[in-house]
């Protein structure tokens, strides 16, 4: 029965997996073909850097362990395109090393078998999971290593327990660091959860043994770490850099204020899947739902490990600079999914209570609920299968297609660009894969192409010819389809009017993209000059 109800998890992103083997939709999340290529770099000998970007910055911004794995698949084949189908099976191969950790996990949680299998079955149908499991993501492997240490770390709490479970927690959890620093909170939280059951022993092994894992990177860090603050280099290699550019402490409130919202329509999504309808009310009434949940859970159980990691990890999120979308709740989601399961018990249970009662307004009431309750499983449902079935395909047949489109401009660039010119590109990794050439892209908070003087008017700060001069950029690729993943109207406007400038000629156009060169003699004042 568990292997049936595994394989059914498995069947529809076993599929489209296979359909997307050849991965025409890498750069999806843009981080995706930053690991890769950072990966590259690390199988081909040439260190730890983003060996894509103009000047081959060290890659000190994503933890090594994702990249190194990944590295491994470049050894096995070297030449891409052809090794991304290798990819696709290693990014494939751990959702069922995820959904095995989940099964552990509501074991340990004292779930029955019967809604075990029902929640295995919504994780590994969920279109996000799905998603994950053919995208160079890390999100997979650090939700099954944050997993193991955390289930670990529960059973080690019990009086007779070997310590030894604490030293084996303490090793996921470096793993886990070593796959996202966003489980540095770990740190903390669980010799915490040891120190209030007086495990001080084990509290202190476990200390001792994430330990290394965090201070080796930091090390890694700190001597790698580019002195440079301009905007390109802090987005590509500096998490904190970054977070202090773009949150003043003057805004921290305003910006928690924003990724609450954005931390409950996010988990609502994880949880509903209503991506076609964006039905935000309702995605924040399930994600409060599942909340409650997950302290009547914690209450009842007593088992608090993942509970605190959990509430650690969501503080780092509520601060920062970008809103906590699915991606980012992602590794609270089976919590997130326990607490919604015990929410709806303990609902089902009051409902089954009403309708004991003889009167008949509480019995009216309670089939009410019950119908709401039932509508809203249905429609999990729908979504779910509308998601699968199209929400998912349509969406990277659109990515496939728009590759397509720009793969002449990359053939364009590889045989008419000399071996060392550098590109502005929005997906810039890809361009240095398909080829050569090194590239970068500009995240672009709306600040960066405009500021307001003293009267409050808003004035351009430079041009774009400004800031490829100052990058060394000697062409630009344009698309459609650019800035889809993070822009608002007022960066649009600003990247929009920035790039107006007669520094550029075209060289270049079609249907998919356009091609800019750069004459250096037109551009009359530098980038760094303008700053």
């Amino acid at each position: 029965m568990v292997a049936g109800v595994f394989l059914a998890a498995l069947a529809p992103s076993a599929y489209l997996a296979w359909t997307l083997r050849t991965m025409p939709h890498l750069g999806f999340y843009h981080d995706d073909s930053i690991y890769w290529v950072s990966a590259r770099s690390l199988a081909m000998g040439d260190g730890y850097r983003i060996e894509s970007l103009p000047g081959q910055p060290y890659q000190t911004k994503y933890p090594p362990l994702y990249c190194a794995l990944l590295a491994g698949i470049w050894k096995i084949n070297p030449q891409f395109p052809s090794n991304l189908g290798i990819a696709t099976l290693f990014a494939w191969l751990l959702l069922p090393l995820f959904l095995g950790a989940l099964w552990l996990l509501l074991g340990e949680y004292g779930f029955s078998t019967r809604a075990r299998y029902v929640m295995l079955l919504v994780a590994g149908l969920s279109p996000v999971t799905v998603v994950f499991s053919f995208s160079l993501m890390p999100e997979l492997l650090f939700t099954a290593l944050l997993l193991a240490s955390v289930i670990l770390a529960e059973r080690a709490m019990k009086a007779e327990s070997s310590v030894w479970l604490a030293v084996l927690a303490g090793v996921f959890a470096g793993l886990a660091y070593l796959t996202k620093s966003i489980a540095a909170p770990l740190l903390l939280t669980v010799p915490l959860c040891f120190a209030l059951r007086r495990h001080y022993k084990k509290a202190a092994l476990f200390f001792v043994t994430m330990l290394p894992a965090v201070a080796a990177w930091q090390w890694w860090v700190a001597r790698h770490l580019g002195h440079s603050w301009d905007l390109v280099t802090l987005y590509y290699t500096n998490y904190v850099g970054f977070q202090a550019y773009n949150v003043p402490l003057r805004d921290l409130p305003l910006v928690i204020w924003y990724n609450l919202d954005g931390f409950l329509t996010g988990a609502g999504k994880l949880l509903i899947f209503d991506l076609p309808y964006e039905l935000k009310v309702l995605e924040r009434v399930v994600a409060v739902a599942a909340i409650v949940g997950c302290v009547r859970l914690a209450s009842r159980r007593r088992e608090l490990q993942y509970p605190m990691a959990a509430l650690g990890m969501s503080a780092i999120l509520l601060v920062w600079h970008f809103p906590p979308d699915q991606r980012f709740v992602f590794p609270l989601y089976p919590l997130l999914l326990m607490g919604l399961a015990t929410e709806i018990e303990n609902i089902w249970g009051m409902l089954r209570l009403t309708w004991a009662k003889a009167a008949f307004a509480d019995r009216f009431a309670a089939a009410g609920v019950g119908a709401l309750l039932a509508g809203l499983a249905l429609f999990g449902v729908f979504c779910t299968v509308f998601g699968l079935a199209h929400f998912i395909p349509d969406l990277f047949a659109s990515y496939r297609a728009g590759f397509e489109a720009r793969r002449p401009a990359y053939e364009w660039i590889a045989r008419h660009t000399p071996a060392d010119a550098n590109v502005y590109a929005y997906e810039d990794p890809l361009v240095f894969l398909y080829t050569g050439r090194r590239a970068c892209s500009l995240p672009i908070p709306p600040k960066f192409f405009y500021h307001r003087d003293d009267e409050g008017v808003e004035k351009l700060m430079g041009s774009m010819a400004d800031f490829a001069r100052g990058y060394r950029l000697d062409y630009l690729l344009l698309t459609p389809d650019d800035y889809h993943r993070d822009l608002h109207a007022m960066g649009t406007r600003g990247l929009t009017e920035a790039m107006r400038s007669r520094s550029f000629r075209e060289v270049y156009a079609s249907d998919g993209a356009a091609i800019y060169s750069l004459n250096p003699s037109s551009v009359a004042v530098a980038y760094n000059q303008s700053k």
